[in-house]
């Protein structure tokens, strides 16, 4: 926070600094001096007054204390509801949570590194109950799970990342399976957010789109091989954080470059071939899915979810760049 504090100060000092330029060019008797000094002073005072504004606004979204939303959890903790929260757990978390991509969510690696963006340090800690899992209420890690709100009201990086989209259900299972996942001792470092991440964010290209919202009830559709369900899958799975809000390939950034359209594709695979593809790696025509598309998470979906978003991605209108 200190060396974005550093970085505003210098921006707003350059802004006053190229501010006064201007004015005292303007007042100079020499006419040359008058335009070409006023122009350039007055478009460089604007520029880093504007740069002065989204940084300002970026360090505000990203430091200042969020609403703590009302919420009551209660877990039964079922063996049907703890492996609910393990498949879930191993589909939803385990990418970031673990540097395996696997079980136990002993904390991941820096997120700026799948970005390719000098992002700071956005490390997804550990959250089996070694780590700070145990300092938590049932209700504190449901409410980071919707919103990224920290019972204080600050912020986590699951802000930028809110399962709002997930039943109430199955973010129970997820905790349900949290509390009894084996604890292990791992700290990864704290949240520092470069200055390209506040700029990001003051621009609105990353956001918190729950933080400061109240929680609403979600019900799943049943789990079946359908279309609505698929969308489910979709939805809960944050397909669109990658492929644009119409799964077009159009995302903006960080979203990593070069995403599919799956509105396109995806319609010319037959089942098999999309089973094939998220299950091996291997697309249709025998070229190997590249880096960042999560296949091996995606493939870890049963049956009939992943059938289920076959049908959803199918019965999308096909989008073409000329639309």
């Amino acid at each position: 926070m200190f060396a974005n504090i550093v970085v505003l100060v210098i921006v707003l000092a350059l802004a006053i600094l190229f501010g006064w330029l201007t004015y005292r060019a303007v007042r100079a008797k020499a006419l040359w001096v008058k335009i070409v000094g006023g122009l350039l002073g007055g478009i460089a005072t604007l520029l880093f007054a504007a740069v002065t504004v989204i940084f300002a606004k970026g360090m505000f979204d990203l430091y200042r204390t969020y609403p703590v939303a009302a919420v009551n959890v209660t877990i039964e903790g079922t063996p049907e509801q703890i492996a609910r929260g393990e498949h879930l757990a191993g589909f939803l978390c385990a990418s970031c949570h673990s540097l395996s991509g696997e079980l136990p969510l002993t904390g991941g690696k820096n997120l700026s590194e799948d970005s390719g963006l000098p992002l700071g340090d956005v490390y997804p800690p550990n959250i089996t109950p070694g780590g700070k899992l145990k300092e938590l209420q049932d209700a504190d890690v449901f409410r980071i799970i919707r919103t990224g709100v920290r019972p204080n009201g600050q912020l986590t990086a699951m802000g930028f990342f809110p399962l709002r989209a997930l039943s109430d259900d199955d973010a129970k299972a997820i905790i349900a399976y949290l509390r009894r996942a084996p604890a292990v001792e791992n700290v990864r470092p704290s949240m520092n957010a470069s200055p390209l991440l506040v700029a990001f964010v003051g621009l609105g290209f990353i956001s918190a789109p729950g933080a400061d919202k109240p929680i609403q009830p979600v019900t799943a559709p049943p789990k079946a091989v359908t279309v609505e369900y698929g969308k489910y899958v979709a939805d809960f799975g944050d397909c669109r954080g990658c492929h644009g809000e119409k799964l077009d390939g159009n995302a903006p950034p960080p979203a990593p470059p070069g995403a599919s359209n799956l509105t396109v594709i995806v319609p010319k695979w037959s089942k098999d071939d999309f089973f094939k593809t998220m299950r091996t790696g291997i697309d249709p025509t025998g070229h190997q899915v590249q880096p960042p598309m999560p296949w091996q998470t995606i493939g870890k979906l049963d049956d009939v979810e992943l059938e289920a978003l076959y049908l959803y991605l199918h019965s999308l209108e096909p989008i073409t760049p000329n639309k």
